[in-house]
């Protein structure tokens, strides 16, 4: 079962695909989440060694984005190792997007474009500090599932799902269990 929960949480960080459910015995059907049956991983994408590193490439980022603005470290990773397959997404890679912040011009959108890492991580705080995001201030910094909710309700990702994907990253990847400090 270990196994499957990790491949539902490497696929769910890379590009997925819609797949007709694979059948289980009825005991299995009863604890796999109606999510497992949705996807198939490409395990030629990504590799748990290379998601603990990206894990850790970006988690001074996600302590600063705590730090100024009360959103849990662990939400900030899940979104980037989800937005970006773990930073190997193009936009990551040659645009330093690591959010998968959208920007649209000309009636079309395309991913925003930062000069580095830094860039990226102070666009995400200063775009939590418009007016849409306030009930996000309310929450406390350890409840992650009340944040998740709370991205949801402001708006954050309209993807069905996102916030499921989220909290199937965070249980993966054990983010909760890392050290966030706050001063």
């Amino acid at each position: 079962m270990k196994h499957l929960f990790a491949a539902l949480a490497i696929c769910v960080a890379t590009h997925t695909q819609q797949v007709e459910a694979i059948s289980a015995s009825s005991l299995e059907k009863n604890l796999i989440p109606e999510m497992v049956e949705e996807f198939l991983p490409d395990f030629s994408i990504i590799t748990i060694d290379h998601a603990r590193e990206y894990v850790k490439k970006i988690y001074p980022y996600a302590i600063k984005v705590q730090k100024e603005q009360s959103i849990p470290a662990p939400i900030t990773i899940a979104i980037a190792c989800l937005e970006t397959g773990y930073g190997r997404s193009t936009y990551a890679q040659e645009k330093n997007n690591h959010l998968g912040i959208r920007v649209y011009k000309n009636g079309k959108a395309g991913y925003r474009d930062f000069s580095s890492a830094d860039e990226c991580f102070e666009y995400y705080v200063e775009m939590l500090n418009l007016e849409r995001y306030a009930p996000l201030q309310e929450i406390a910094v350890d409840d992650l599932s009340g944040f998740i909710q709370g991205l949801q309700d402001c708006g954050f990702n309209h993807r069905d799902k996102y916030s499921k994907k989220l909290a199937i990253m965070i249980d993966f990847l054990h983010l909760e269990e890392l050290e966030y400090p706050m001063a």
